[in-house]
């Protein structure tokens, strides 16, 4: 149906910060039209004893389907006029508008009101010259040894022993948790494999395995986290379990030499291992500083740039990080929402902002420009351009992709203003 700006008639009354309430009035004339086109899309899906589909006459509809027309004539008014009032008055809601006092009846002026939060105005009135240094920490000769023997520890043999287990031992046992009045266990258990003293199991839990041999088992009782939604903090709760101890292997390391080096694939020696080690860190240094940068580049451009964050936003934000920690308690959730209500709103500013200076300064990627990222994406895993393509597109990473190089570009710029390499 087109849209005669004459069927609809908008007054707009400006709230507190971003709150807008608009009374919307579409005409008689559009609310009969639109009455009248439901009640034929209704007269060719219904069906009624002794009338063909698509014969049943006008009429008869209203009479039959009465209150099923008034319920779709509402909905596609409201569907239709919010949109155009907001085209109207030129308004970017910044979430859902909450309809109220609706005045509806056959052919008669459709009236409904719309209260809603929209987005804000930014003018960026500062977005350079901030004394900003930029500082990469130097790789020492400490860490390099700590990869390394973190090389030698994920390449260890592993000597089966018949004794109890030591730190640095793995174990593979078998759990079953106990009612009170229970000594034996009525299954199996559940299988694990643990590193003693590597925090992969509870303090308790590895005491309680370092008093067995393979092949033996006992009852335990072992100080669990409350984690209760009335659990005061550092609370514990006891739990009965039975452990089985099925084996212990007893690690042994690796020398740091040219066959470690040659056993990884991409080096000859271990002079070639240091020194991708070497890279590697100072790869990871320079991420940091340049995060450390970011960071506080933006602090200073939100500072210097001040706006309210419709609640709108703020509850968005806050909602979709929970929805994905439906395993929390009542009170669990209750805290995480105060901590991460506490920069929610900074870290919408920040979004808000970036996207501002991509708009203003155009830094949106070109084609060109994503597709030579894909290529040395592809490049860098090892995959062909095309195949690496097709798995962005498949899995939605492409937008992703394009956002993640105007932000690039957008602190490209940021840094630029501010005179930082």
């Amino acid at each position: 149906m087109a849209v005669d700006q004459t069927d609809i008639q908008v007054s707009l009354v400006e709230g507190d910060g971003w709150n807008r309430t608009l009374t919307v009035t579409v005409s008689s004339d559009r609310v009969t039209r639109t009455r009248s086109v439901e009640t034929r899309r209704l007269s060719h899906t219904k069906r009624l004893k002794g009338f063909r589909k698509g014969k049943i006459p006008i009429a008869v509809v209203e009479q039959q389907f009465g209150a099923e027309i008034n319920e779709r004539v509402q909905q596609r008014l409201l569907d239709e006029a919010y949109r155009e009032a907001l085209d109207q008055q030129d308004l970017t809601p910044a979430g859902r508008g909450r309809i109220t006092d609706v005045k509806y009846g056959p052919d008669e002026p459709f009236v409904f009101q719309a209260e809603l939060e929209v987005m804000p105005t930014i003018r960026l009135d500062r977005v350079g010259a901030f004394k900003i240094e930029k500082t990469v920490a130097e790789v020492t000769d400490e860490e390099v040894l700590k990869i390394l023997e973190r090389i030698r520890e994920e390449n260890a043999n592993w000597t089966p022993v018949d004794r109890q287990a030591a730190q640095n031992d793995r174990v593979s046992v078998s759990i079953s948790p106990l009612a009170e009045e229970e000594e034996e266990p009525e299954g199996s258990g559940t299988a694990y494999q643990v590193v003693i003293g590597s925090g992969e199991a509870l303090a308790g839990v590895e005491q309680a395995i370092a008093t067995l041999v393979p092949g033996t088992e006992g009852v335990f009782s072992i100080e669990f986290p409350d984690e209760s939604d009335e659990a005061v903090a550092g609370s514990t709760v006891t739990r009965r379990l039975h452990i089985r101890l099925e084996s212990v292997e007893e690690r042994e390391l690796p020398e740091l030499d040219d066959n470690l080096a040659s056993s990884l694939g991409a080096f000859e020696t271990v002079a070639d291992l240091e020194t991708a080690v070497r890279e590697d860190l100072f790869r990871h240094h320079e991420s940091e500083a340049e995060g450390k940068v970011r960071a506080e580049l933006m602090a200073e451009i939100v500072t210097a740039n001040p706006f309210v964050v419709p609640r709108a936003l703020t509850d968005r934000y806050i909602h979709n990080i929970l929805q994905a920690q439906e395993e929390l308690g009542a009170a669990e959730l209750e805290r995480a929402r105060e901590a991460i209500g506490s920069h929610a709103d900074q870290q919408i500013r920040e979004q808000l902002i970036l996207d501002k200076i991509i708009e203003r300064q155009e830094l949106e990627p070109t084609p060109e420009d994503v597709e030579a990222e894909i290529e040395a994406m592809a490049a860098r895993r090892r995959v062909p351009p095309g195949k690496l393509r097709k798995e962005l597109s498949r899995d939605g990473s492409l937008e992703a992709l394009g956002r993640n190089l105007a932000v690039e570009n957008a602190f490209g710029y940021l840094k630029d203003q501010s005179g930082i390499s």
